[in-house]
């Protein structure tokens, strides 16, 4: 019975060792962008996944939106493409990271909540004169 149990662990604990490290509670997203997607997998884990924006607080009424699909389970961190209609903005997000885009609710992991706020871009600029004294 116990060696049953633990091989049962075993199997949940290797069907779920995708881990999501960004974004999350601590490091949201943007409206501007560029939006970073940064994972850890193990080598039993699929080598492909999908990438799925999701919101459960109203911020997307379109439902949840693939961000890149077929991506490169090796490559540990990508750039993750605007949903159509651009970044939605507002708490409660989290992305989801699919077996395939046809089966977005299949899931290997999930990042812990996060926000996507906007940003405004500010310029500032100085001017520096050189001034020549002669004497």
């Amino acid at each position: 019975m116990r060696s049953s149990a633990a091989i049962l662990l075993a199997s949940i604990a290797s069907a779920f060792a995708y881990q999501v490290t960004s974004p999350g509670s601590s490091q949201g997203w943007t409206t501007s962008g560029p939006n970073y997607l940064t994972w850890e997998r193990v080598d039993t884990d699929p080598s492909n996944f999908t990438a799925v924006l999701t919101n459960n607080q109203g911020a997307m009424p379109q439902g949840d939106q693939v961000l890149n699909a077929l991506v490169d389970g090796t490559l540990g961190t990508i750039q993750c493409n605007p949903p159509s209609g651009g970044w939605p903005q507002g708490p409660g997000f989290r992305v989801n990271l699919a077996t395939d885009a046809q089966n977005i609710d299949q899931l290997l992991a999930q990042s812990n909540q996060f926000d996507i706020t906007s940003t405004t871009s500010s310029t500032s600029s100085s001017t520096t004169t050189d001034t020549t004294s002669t004497s």
